[in-house]
C-alpha cells in the first residue's frame, strides 16, 4: 500500500486533495508551466477531471501535491510505473509563485526516496526540455543526461530537443550519503 503522506526536508508529499484540482487546472495551463509540457493547448475542464479520475485509478500512476504545513507547492509524481523492469518516469512542476525556493529539489528527493524504496524500482528517468532551468536541479540531486532527442518536439512555432535523465537506486543511494 502508497503510504498518504511522505515526508521531505521542509514539505511533504501527499495524495492530491479534491478541492486542489480547479487551482492544478489554471496553474497547469499558466505558460510558466504549460512551455515545459509535453502538451501544446490548454487543457479543459473535462480533460482535468479526466486526469484526476485516471491517477486515482491507474495502478501505474503515483502523483502527490507537494505541501507545506496545509499549503500545496506544486505536483510530482511516477508514471508508466514497470514493476516488471523496475522502472518509472518522474513528473514535477512546482507553482510559479513558489519556485525557487528549494521546494523542488526536497520534493524529488521525497518522491526519489519513495520510488526507491517503496515500489522497488532501479530506475526513475524523465524528459526535458533545451533550457529548462531544472536540469541544474536534476543534476545537483545525482540525475544523469542519458540522450538528446533532437527537434523532438514542436512547440511554440519551432522544433525543440529533449533531454532524457535517469539516476538509479544505487546512485541516488550513494548521492545520499
Amino acid at each position: 500500500m502508497i503510504k498518504s503522506k511522505i515526508e521531505g526536508d521542509k514539505l511533504f508529499l501527499s495524495y492530491i486533495p479534491h478541492e486542489v484540482g480547479r487551482t492544478l487546472h489554471n496553474v497547469r495551463n499558466s505558460p510558466e508551466i504549460r512551455d515545459w509540457c509535453r502538451q501544446t493547448g490548454l487543457i479543459d475542464d473535462n480533460q482535468q477531471k479526466n486526469w484526476l479520475e485516471k491517477i486515482s485509478e491507474d495502478p501505474s500512476i503515483r502523483m502527490y501535491a507537494i505541501c507545506l504545513e496545509n499549503k500545496v507547492l506544486g505536483i510530482c509524481g511516477l508514471t508508466d510505473i514497470d514493476h516488471l523492469n523496475q522502472r518509472a518516469e518522474f513528473s514535477l512542476y512546482i507553482f510559479p509563485a513558489e519556485q525557487r525556493k528549494g521546494y523542488a529539489k526536497s520534493a524529488l528527493k521525497a518522491l526519489f526516496d519513495h520510488g526507491f524504496s517503496e515500489l522497488n524500482l532501479n530506475t526513475i528517468w524523465g524528459e526535458t526540455f533545451a533550457g529548462n532551468p531544472a536540469m541544474k536541479l536534476f543534476q545537483s540531486i545525482g540525475m544523469q543526461m542519458e540522450g538528446k532527442r533532437r527537434n523532438f518536439y514542436f512547440k511554440n512555432g519551432k522544433f525543440i530537443d529533449a533531454f532524457l535523465v535517469s539516476i538509479t537506486r544505487e546512485e541516488f543511494q550513494n548521492a545520499s550519503d
